[in-house]
Formats: structure tokens, sequence, C-alpha cells
């Protein structure tokens, strides 16, 4: 099966996106964004997902729910 590109307003993919199960959620992302690249990670990488686990433990993150 071919890939498609479809462009659409964020606001309106962040709705659809709400109306789903955490659990299909989960594996839109982890199918999108993880398996999809298996290499190592880069310095960089482990510096930016360091400075997101940080945030998120500090309360510096935006909540999925409060996403317009």
């Amino acid at each position: 099966m071919g890939t498609k590109t479809l462009k659409m307003p964020e606001d309106a993919l962040v709705a659809l996106l709400k109306t789903l199960k955490e659990e299909t959620l989960v594996d839109i992302f982890w199918k999108t964004l993880v398996e999809s690249d298996t290499s190592p990670l880069t310095r960089e990488e482990e510096r930016a997902l360091q400075k997101a686990k940080d945030e998120f433990r500090g309360g510096k993150t935006i909540r999925w729910e409060n996403l317009k």
C-alpha cells in the first residue's frame, strides 16, 4: 500500500486524536515515532530526552488534556 500525504489544520488533527482511546494513541505514536528508528541515540538526542524527562518531572510540560 502506498503512502499518502494529507494536509489539515493542526487543531483538527489534535481534536481527532483526542477522540481516540489512550491505548490507540500510544500505538499510533509508537508505530510512527519509535519502531521506525532503531539506531542508537546521538548525544544530542540523549540530552534532549533527558531535558524532556526533567521538564515532565518538574511539571513544565503541557498536559494532553489542555491542548487546544
